[in-house]
């Protein structure tokens, strides 16, 4: 059985006068608790380990052979009946469920941290979930049938909604005044605006009622409140909402009902390890961390059940090999979670493991859902070898048929490496600040994302275990690695940056070609020194490096004309905490800067985030606007019309996230 929450948690470092199984929290730190012999569950036998393949195709291919596509499918069940909220009930059962999931695969050092779940504790600019559990939510008109019922209607009640029992009237935005307590009829989520909210709370409305996903006439999409909101908010369906605008046109009032518990709360992180040997100082790091954000109503199959899943497969295979360095596990919270451990982590002076790869949507079915597997890279200012590392290992994967005469692998399934944007934990561990190389696996687009229509039955066993396949082997090869391996990884990553540069070459319509050839040469110039650690030889790296100046010469004379930017403006330096946080820069701005943020999000929500992640992540400290702002372009692989870069720099420099420094 797994351990559940409340019952008694060993911890050898507990405190005078704490709770048994707990240490003292304070200034929002962790308290730790960790499974005690008698709740550990018994987990199958295994065979002795045997010797790692030291072959890239060998080691991929066992380990995905290894991959247990049912268990793996028990976990994602189990996981999708729970309403996975930051702050609630639900995620403490998940992670404690998780918690003992890991030691039953063969993970050791399994613990659950707790963090506060106050609203209030902040580490860097990422603030802790307000308590918030649902426990159901309906809504009628009196004398006809149930309209809403959560959670039968899953996502249908909006995040951090308030709670209420009454008998109201309906109003609409339009309308020119709402009587007091009105539920307001909003059509369409684009209206939901933030100065709609204010409005709402200025004239005492009780909440509203949205179609967030018209596209799926049958399901919920996710609304989401700010924490301790005094409002409520359901997310009804087209069919719903037009009863609710017949009801409001009769002049017919609702009954509305939303129960949630917001008593004291916690927020839990669940940390384990590969058995074996632990680093040889403090200063030493774990090889690699695969990561798996663990929140999000249910049923989110695979947004993010699928992840925490594909986590623990790759760690009962990674438990049974023998390595040399240890691998690290981190379930929890999207973002929230993942920063405050990171940031106790920095504050212990621990050191964060090499690399890490994040798993985050990666068991869709790519018919039904409409994406492939994506392979995001860490970003272009932290060169490492994760990026070549992981696309060796999809392109390891076995095919899933042959050609007819079988002389060439066949697959059914698609896969594609994006630039970094940084939308998932990954963008904590790879900020400029943090420097820990991430590299994330997922699936994008998907038709189905944030609604109640992520079910079990969008979860294709077989893309999960890929998913599993890929993060296992990676940190695998690291784990494993002596010099003749190491050496092998410098020419890997010597053969993806030349295939990266080729790819700049004309015919192309990218203006920004030759400053591209030179941006990924020197990525992976810079990259090669990171398989030192593993025992390269210098020659080795040397070699390479000199290969991969010698193509840059020969392919930049494809340009000879080619422009040389010049910097004539004062510097930007980053002048917020930690890790970039657009919400909290949201927060930061001017109303005149906020208007602009959530207008440019309206238009086009991923594009905007990763352009203003990108331009955030380009401050170096001796680039100046122009500079930053084609930095930027270059890096996410995304152009914007002329002075969105500037404008996005000067809401920041306005809310104070940037400075300016000397001219040069």
């Amino acid at each position: 059985m797994h351990a559940q929450r409340g019952a008694c948690w060993r911890n050898s470092e507990c405190e005078p006068n704490s709770r048994a199984g707990e240490r003292a929290t304070v200034s929002g730190k962790s308290s730790s608790r960790s499974l005690s012999r008698s709740q550990r569950p018994v987990s199958r036998p295994s065979a002795p380990p045997s010797p790692m393949p030291t072959d890239l195709a060998e080691l991929v291919g066992r380990i995905h052979h290894g991959i247990d596509t049912d268990e793996a499918m028990r976990w994602v069940t189990r996981l999708a009946t729970e309403d996975r909220h930051q702050g609630s009930a639900g995620i403490a059962a998940a992670a404690d469920y998780v918690a003992g999931e890991a030691e039953r695969v063969g993970l050791v050092d399994v613990e659950v941290l707790d963090f506060p779940a106050d609203g209030r504790t902040a580490w860097w600019t990422f603030t802790a979930p307000s308590p918030w559990t649902p426990r159901a939510a309906q809504l009628s008109v009196p004398g006809r049938p149930l309209l809403v019922d959560y959670p039968r209607q899953p996502y249908a009640l909006a995040v951090n909604s308030a709670p209420v029992d009454r008998e109201a009237p309906l109003a609409r935005p339009q309308d020119e005044s709402w009587p007091p307590g009105a539920v307001v009829v909003v059509s369409t989520v684009a209206e939901l605006t933030a100065k709609l909210l204010t409005r709402m709370r200025r004239e005492q409305a009780s909440g509203f009622c949205v179609t967030a996903r018209p596209d799926l006439p049958d399901h919920s999409g996710r609304v989401e409140l700010p924490g301790g909101s005094d409002l409520f908010g359901l997310s009804v369906l087209p069919h719903q909402l037009n009863a609710l605008h017949d009801a409001h046109r009769r002049g017919e009032r609702v009954r509305v009902l939303v129960d949630v518990d917001t008593t004291p709360a916690r927020m839990p992180v669940v940390v384990a390890h590969t058995p074996g040997r632990a680093p040889a100082s403090p200063l030493s790091a774990d090889a690699c961390l695969i990561a798996a954000h663990l929140c999000h109503p249910a049923p989110s199959a695979n947004d993010n059940a699928s992840g925490v899943a594909a986590a623990l497969a790759a760690g009962r295979s990674l438990a049974a090999q023998p390595l040399n360095r240890r691998v690290r596990f981190v379930w929890g919270p999207e973002f929230a979670g993942l920063a405050a451990y990171v940031h106790q982590t920095l504050e212990a002076g621990e050191p964060l493991p090499s690399m890490a790869v994040n798993l985050d949507m990666v068991g869709e079915d790519q018919q039904q859902c409409g994406g492939p597997l994506i392979v995001e890279h860490g970003p272009e200012y932290l060169p490492h070898f994760a990026n070549a590392l992981v696309e060796a290992c999809v392109r390891s994967l076995p095919p899933t048929a042959r050609s007819y005469s079988s002389a060439v692998g066949c697959d059914v399934w698609a896969w594609r490496a994006t630039p970094f944007v940084g939308a998932s934990d990954h963008a904590i561990l790879a900020d400029r600040e943090i420097g820990c190389p991430a590299v994330q696996l997922g699936h994008w687009p998907d038709r189905f994302n944030h609604s109640g229509a992520d079910t079990l039955d969008r979860v294709d066993p077989q893309e999960l275990r890929r998913s599993a396949a890929v993060a296992a082997s990676a940190a695998a090869a690291v784990a494993t690695a002596g010099p003749r391996e190491a050496d092998r990884l410098a020419h890997l990553l010597t053969r993806w940056t030349a295939r990266r540069m080729a790819a700049c070459l004309p015919p192309t319509n990218d203006p920004l070609a030759a400053a591209r050839l030179t941006r990924r040469w020197q990525f992976g110039r810079d990259a090669l020194p990171t398989v030192r650690s593993l025992g390269a030889d210098e020659g080795v790296i040397a070699g390479q490096a000199d290969l991969l100046a010698g193509l840059h010469r020969t392919l930049a004379q494809a340009w000879p004309d080619a422009p040389q930017a010049a910097q004539k403006a004062p510097s930007l330096r980053r002048n917020w905490q930690g890790p970039f946080n657009l919400r909290a820069l949201m927060r930061a701005a001017d109303a005149a800067g906020q208007d602009w943020l959530q207008g440019q999000l309206a238009i086009e929500r991923g594009r905007f985030y990763a352009s203003a992640m990108a331009l955030a992540q380009s401050v170096d400290g001796s680039s100046d606007a122009v500079s930053v702002n084609r930095t930027a372009q270059l890096d996410s692989g995304l152009q914007w019309e002329a002075g969105f870069g500037e404008r996005f720099l000067a809401v920041m420099e306005t809310a104070g996230w940037l400075e300016q420094g000397k001219r040069p």
